[in-house]
């Protein structure tokens, strides 16, 4: 069996909706994505999955299929909110050498371009999003939505983004709290890949951010 599928088939176990949204694969370059639109019946199970492409990055169509099949097997509390309602789910597909990668002392050298500048995210959902970052603030700037961070450099490699002002109320239980950044990766056309942990969850992302000024 294909190491791809492989991956696919053990994470989505039918165990109430304990879905994965993060797979190491060999066929991107950096970070590619799949958005779907899943709908939730009566039953509490998915019955329906369609991609939604001006969404979605990934090219290989014959392991989307998987990914599709198998969300129509998960199956979510009997009491869940989520019934009889469709929603949209982003899933990573990134570069399996990203998992355990680092850069070394004088590739990191290389980094310190990064420190001022504007920037912006290569990831579907956040491809608007502006970033202007100065020695001591990062600002993100969305379509409807504002957040500023203060920025500590470790090393030329690696920085604490710390939240200091959220416009949304929902995020504003975030303030204070610290998000720690290395970038694992340089990529030709002026972007770099990182990866990240807050100081409040235990998940690792990852995610691309090009510098355009």
């Amino acid at each position: 069996m294909n190491k791809i599928l492989l991956v696919v088939l053990l994470v989505f176990s039918n165990t109430y909706g304990q879905i994965q949204k993060k797979f190491f694969v060999e066929d991107v370059k950096s970070i590619e994505y799949v958005t779907v639109n899943f709908c939730v019946n009566n039953e509490a199970k998915i019955s329906k999955v369609m991609v939604v492409e001006d969404k979605t990055t990934y090219e290989n169509e014959y392991y989307i299929e998987q990914l599709r099949q198998y969300l129509l097997e998960v199956e979510y509390y009997p009491d869940s909110k989520l019934k009889n309602n469709c929603y949209d789910s982003t899933f990573e597909f990134i570069n399996s050498t990203y998992e355990k990668k680092s850069l070394d002392k004088d590739e990191c050298k290389a980094c310190e371009e990064f420190k001022t500048g504007r920037y912006e995210y290569r990831h579907v959902l956040y491809k608007d999003t502006k970033i202007k970052r100065k020695r001591k603030v990062q600002r993100e700037i969305g379509e409807e939505d504002k957040q500023i961070y203060y920025i500590k450099w470790l090393s030329n490699c690696t920085y604490v983004l710390t939240y200091k002002r959220m416009t949304e109320p929902r995020l504003k239980h975030l303030i204070g709290k610290e998000i720690y950044v290395e970038i694992i990766d340089i990529l030709d056309d002026g972007s770099y890949v990182y990866k990240s942990k807050t100081n409040f969850k235990e998940e690792i992302y990852y995610g691309n951010i090009k510098k355009v000024k």
